[in-house]
């Protein structure tokens, strides 16, 4: 279990952005195990100190998902990059110390945010690639799962998102390059059925041609290194 009674002992302590991350990441192991415990962690003012304490200036769990991830030239959501970073390298933190111990297929996968990481570097002994974009955007969807969208289970909490983030990487490190593609298949399709302007379309199709590019430069990147 946390080390500290409450989150909010843990931040009048001065504990760190790591320190905050373990008090999560103990009560929810502690949750899954079966105790009974408080997610503290999910209250507004809670979620604004941890963001505070990871130097991300805005509180989250006071924001739209397009507020925290302003649609970019295409109009897909995208986390700003610093804040993203930061968030990364978090998450990178808490698996190198063996907080998080991702497993895909049961297998230990300790280089899951190895595409991730910015370049040039390696992490858990592996060479990271540098999609910092990629990930930023990864956090924007995952933010679906916080206030905006009647079913709030994570409060937009920065840690929390990225749990999730984590999730689906463990199924595939391609999975949100592969989800762009098809999120923006559905759009061409949707705006052609119900003829909506030109303009329009024509913008949902560079939008696509986009996300075509960013994955088929990673599935490239991943042939060349097999």
């Amino acid at each position: 279990m946390a080390a500290y009674r409450s989150f909010t002992d843990a931040v009048d302590a001065g504990a760190d952005a790591d320190a905050l991350a373990h008090y999560v990441v103990d009560t929810v192991s502690a949750f899954t195990a079966g105790r009974d415990v408080t997610f503290d962690f999910l209250a507004r003012e809670a979620v604004g100190s941890f963001c505070r304490t990871l130097e991300i200036r805005r509180n989250w769990a006071e924001l739209s998902l397009d507020e925290i991830a302003p649609p970019d030239e295409f109009g897909v959501n995208v986390v700003p990059r610093a804040e993203a970073s930061r968030i990364l390298g978090l998450l990178a933190a808490l698996i190198r110390d063996k907080y998080l111990r991702p497993k895909d297929a049961g297998a230990p996968a300790p280089t899951v945010l190895n595409d991730f990481l910015e370049e040039p570097s390696r992490f858990q002994g592996a060479t990271t690639l540098g999609h910092l974009d990629e990930f930023a955007y990864a956090l924007a969807v995952e933010l679906e799962h916080g206030r905006d969208r009647g079913t709030n289970l994570t409060m937009n909490h920065p840690l929390l998102t990225g749990l999730v983030v984590i999730a689906h990487l463990t199924e595939d490190t391609l999975y949100y390059a592969r989800l762009r593609v098809m999120e923006a298949e559905g759009d061409v399709f949707s705006l052609a059925r119900e003829k909506k302007p030109f303009a329009k379309l024509h913008a949902a199709q560079a939008k696509h041609a986009d996300a075509v590019r960013r994955l088929n430069l990673r599935i490239s990147e991943k042939l060349a290194d097999a």
